[in-house]
């Protein structure tokens, strides 16, 4: 692997263990601070909502800094100094504010590096996924090993570890090698502004937005179901890391197998695969085999979703407009959409139970597939 790539590599495995100790433990942390599920699915909503602000108003910003890489080191560091709040906040006020400032400079940083990655390897969707598997892997240890530790020391301990996993990140931040912003960024406004009209864009993101709805009981409340179904938090960071795992090998694998079937009928199939993911997981939550076996779907949830994402933004969002489109990406899938499913899971969770919830995000992810089938372009094969 060469040096830009190893960097980026490193980048994705950080950035990932940090989500890796909010995705399945961040809801335990905050029930540990005494909050009910109302108040747990309204702070991953207003987190979710940051996260649909700040990558187009950063992308937005980017032209006033000399490079991309002068825009992320900065969002870095205010990232970890907002975070560092976290150690003295426990009322809901406190720790909303602590979460949405952070989140507000963290969200940023993604978008950024994806657009850099991508042109650093020719935007190669086999070399991509290849490097961005090291996020997987750093996704998936960090659950396994934090299961253990909070089994042993407690979930108190979770804002010590992430603080420390966004330090790394800031630092990597200048191993990276500058990069010089091209000067058409300002004309590219325009054209941007004109594409967001088009059937394909506007389904591309309408199918990405419905797809994170159908995750916000997944992210929100999974670790926090499986707890009250009486398992452990080592076994919950097992069920976390089957999932990722079965992420990695289809990361690893995607560019032998990609030309199988057509961009379209990838998107369609992995939305599918995840409406009876969702729907199982409810119903099946006792059913400790069932539910490993249902966690290596992830591998079309995530992983090939977000491949295939990848190389329908380098179509629809050509050249100096990649860095735009990966912001948009972030934003209104991850931000809108995940917010909506932490609010409503959060709003819906104690009178309907996790069962039915999640059976309600099979149906939204089946009705995503169908929209996708009648919007996205079907005329290449995902290569």
């Amino acid at each position: 692997m060469q040096a830009s790539s190893s960097h980026f590599a490193l980048f994705y495995a950080l950035y990932f263990a940090l989500l890796g100790c909010i995705a399945p433990f961040w809801g335990l942390y905050l029930q540990h601070l005494e909050f009910s599920a109302s108040d747990i699915g309204l702070l991953m909503g207003m987190f979710g909502v940051v996260r649909i602000l700040a990558p187009n108003i950063w992308a937005a910003q980017a032209r006033h800094f000399n490079s991309t890489l002068h825009m992320i080191r900065l969002a870095g560091l205010l990232t970890v100094v907002s975070f560092t709040l976290i150690f003295v906040a426990r009322d809901l006020v406190w720790v909303a504010v602590v979460m949405m400032a952070y989140g507000f400079f963290w969200a940023a940083m993604l978008p950024q590096y994806e657009a850099l990655c991508m042109e650093s390897l020719g935007n190669q969707l086999d070399r991509y996924s290849r490097v961005r598997l090291w996020g997987s892997l750093g996704f998936v240890i960090t659950v396994g090993v934090l299961g253990a530790v909070f089994d042993q020391w407690g979930i108190v301990l979770l804002p010590v570890i992430m603080w420390i996993l966004m330090v790394l990140i800031t630092v990597n931040t200048w191993l990276v090698s500058q990069d010089k912003r091209p000067k058409e960024q300002v004309l590219g406004q325009a054209s941007f502004l004109s594409l967001l009209t088009s059937k394909a864009v506007i389904g591309f993101i309408v199918v990405n937005i419905f797809l994170q709805i159908s995750f916000g009981p997944y992210y929100t409340f999974f670790s926090i179901f499986l707890e009250s179904a009486g398992y452990s938090a080592s076994l919950i960071g097992v069920f976390w890391a089957i999932g990722v795992i079965a992420e990695v090998i289809l990361f690893w694998q995607f560019g032998r197998i990609m030309h199988l079937m057509s961009w379209r009928t990838w998107i369609a199939v992995s939305l599918i695969v995840t409406g009876i993911r969702w729907a199982l997981t409810g119903y099946l939550l006792h059913s400790f085999w069932t539910l490993i076996l249902l966690q290596t779907l992830h591998a079309f949830s995530f992983a090939a979703m977000h491949a295939v994402s990848m190389r329908y933004i380098q179509s629809l969002f050509p050249g100096s407009l990649q860095a735009r489109g990966q912001a948009l990406y972030s934003s209104v899938s991850f931000g809108l959409g995940g917010a909506i499913g932490a609010f409503a899971s959060g709003l819906l969770w104690e009178s309907l139970g996790g069962t039915l919830v999640f059976l309600l995000a099979g149906i939204v992810s089946m009705l995503a597939a169908v929209i996708a089938i009648y919007t996205l372009d079907n005329e290449k094969t995902a290569q």
